[in-house]
């Protein structure tokens, strides 16, 4: 009997210590759950919601965003913003290890993406010209190695000039300013369309190359903004993201056509090799547009990481009536 109690004692004791080593070892340990903090690269003081406001180049993140983040190869992971936290979607989110550094690769908006070498990109191709609609369209990314010993929260913020976490935009922001010459009133604006190799074409980026890859299809080359019928007194801005374009050898023709009224009349306006054909990733670049009774003249202003920037040279493009639809 006493052998019997003995046996059955060095059980549970045993049983006992593989328990306290299980939740020793257990990776799903309560002091493990991760959190994250983020910003967008360019913030300074007093910015606005993301692309509710007046100026897109000082902004953050709003509430019901959400982001994807791959934890080093693993499937991305779907994080929600509520306004002050962020929160993970479908599960609670462990550390992987205590000791060992791992890999942060986070991207918005967020979209299912197994690897990430291939994360879809949002579509460029149904935009409006409002500041509003390029938060439809804009994506952003950002890296960063961390270990649990740094701390259990991952932060993609901007520690200092060498170390800056922070979410960076990818595709190219136009910024168009367009206004009334003197001695002209009463004039409208109706239709704005860019044309250009693959400026639209759907796309994806890769985190191991830092790169995008194009997917060009039927809508690829043109993107329309019709039916504004804004009147120009007093002056109108439009924003619309497009895909970047740095190849100098291979850059196609990028243009920008008008339509606008002036008493009465309609005309039609072009100008060509808009940015000197490239476009710079992660960059807005301004144009401040005047309208000067049938002529229409472009200020290349700008070019930046959505701040500030080198100046383009004047275009003057001359505004043709267009012939009245019979």
């Amino acid at each position: 009997m006493r052998k019997i109690s003995f046996v059955w004692s060095c059980f549970v004791m045993t049983f006992f210590v593989a328990c306290q080593q299980a939740e020793v070892e257990n990776p799903k340990a309560d002091d493990l759950r991760m959190s994250i903090v983020a910003s967008i690269n360019g913030q300074s003081e007093s910015p606005e919601s993301r692309y509710t406001g007046t100026d897109p180049s000082n902004v953050v993140f709003k509430d019901k965003d959400k982001i994807g983040v791959f934890i080093d190869s693993k499937p991305a992971d779907a994080w929600i913003f509520d306004g002050e936290d962020w929160t993970s979607v479908d599960k609670i989110i462990y550390w992987p290890s205590r000791t060992k550094t791992h890999t942060f690769r986070a991207f918005y908006p967020y979209a299912e993406a197994d690897t990430y070498t291939e994360v879809p990109m949002p579509s460029l191709q149904e935009q409006d010209g409002t500041i509003e609609s390029i938060s439809k369209c804009d994506f952003l990314v950002t890296t960063k190695e961390q270990s649990y010993s740094e701390g259990g929260t991952v932060t993609f913020n901007k520690e200092d000039e060498e170390n800056n976490y922070s979410f960076k935009h990818v595709f190219t922001l136009l910024k168009l300013n367009f206004q009334q010459g003197e001695g002209l009133s009463g004039a409208t604006l109706n239709k704005i369309t860019f044309k250009g190799t693959n400026i639209v074409a759907p796309s994806t980026y890769s985190f191991q190359t830092n790169q995008v890859t194009l997917v060009p299809d039927g809508n690829s080359d043109a993107l329309t903004t019709d039916g504004l019928s804004k009147d120009l007194t007093g002056g109108q801005t439009f924003y619309f993201i497009v895909n970047e374009k740095q190849d100098i050898e291979s850059a196609s023709p990028i243009t920008l056509a008008v339509e606008y009224t002036v008493n009465g009349k309609t005309y039609e306006a072009k100008a060509a090799n808009l940015g000197n054909n490239l476009f710079e990733g992660g960059a807005c670049q301004t144009y401040t547009i005047t309208i000067k009774n049938d002529v229409l003249v472009i200020t290349g202003a700008t070019i930046a990481p959505w701040g500030e920037g080198d100046d383009f040279p004047d275009i003057s493009i001359n505004g043709e009536e267009k012939p009245a639809s019979v």
